[in-house]
């Protein structure tokens, strides 16, 4: 019995209908999936568009299409509006689509592509011409416990899991172990709210365009 026939007998006994016209089977794996998909790329799930081996490629050209016809919204507004309804309208129509999902699809190699999108965006708002720096305009817009008792160099590190798969080490919970661990103690041993504050003081004050340029930060 195939799981989509399983899934459909318990939603018959739950007294639910599932939609057959609607539903799509998917099976996720780093091999060759086209067979054992029928052909299918990719299969869209709360809005966001997921391929056999998580690649994230089609996701992100769909999303550059949505930016780039929003930009094209922003430039028009630009010269009609006032700033700040300009500044609204860009969290309306740009900075939502591009910050949902982001904790899933934000490590992809990608996301290069949506931040020259958002960078393109800050010019507008900054009324910078296409090819001027913009980190000046990110400013301005302004858009746990010890693993061991030990007095140690690196007692507040976290201890990152072992990962067999090289894919696994593009993912959040990687990079999240390794952007923490590169804070100093002061900033790690801070209460919860004021951690987030402070962090979101330095990301915005120092406007990292990559990982490399955070972890090679200078606190």
């Amino acid at each position: 019995m195939s799981a989509q026939s399983v899934t459909n007998e318990w939603f018959c006994v739950n007294r639910l209908l599932l939609n057959a016209a609607k539903t799509n089977r998917v099976v996720f794996s780093l091999r060759d999936t086209q067979n054992v998909n029928d052909g299918m790329s990719s299969v869209r799930f709360l809005g966001v568009l997921l391929d056999p081996k998580l690649q994230w490629g089609e996701h992100i050209n769909s999303l550059s299409k949505k930016l780039a016809k929003n930009l094209f919204v922003l430039r028009n507004l630009a010269s009609n509006v006032s700033h700040k309804v300009l500044i609204t309208a860009y969290h309306a129509i740009f900075q939502s689509h591009l910050a949902y999902a982001i904790l899933v699809w934000g490590h992809s190699a990608e996301m290069l592509t949506v931040f020259g999108w958002q960078r393109k965006a800050v010019r507008v708002l900054a009324g910078l011409w296409y090819r001027d720096d913009c980190r000046q305009a990110y400013r301005s817009l302004r858009t746990h416990e010890n693993i061991h008792q030990h007095d140690t160099r690196y007692k507040h590190h976290l201890v990152p899991a072992y990962w067999r798969l090289r894919r696994c080490q593009t993912g959040p919970g990687y990079w999240a172990i390794k952007f923490f661990n590169k804070l100093p103690d002061s900033l790690k041993c801070l209460p919860l709210n004021q951690f987030k504050s402070t962090i979101k003081d330095i990301l915005l004050e120092n406007v990292f365009y990559s990982n490399e340029e955070f972890l090679a930060f200078k606190f």
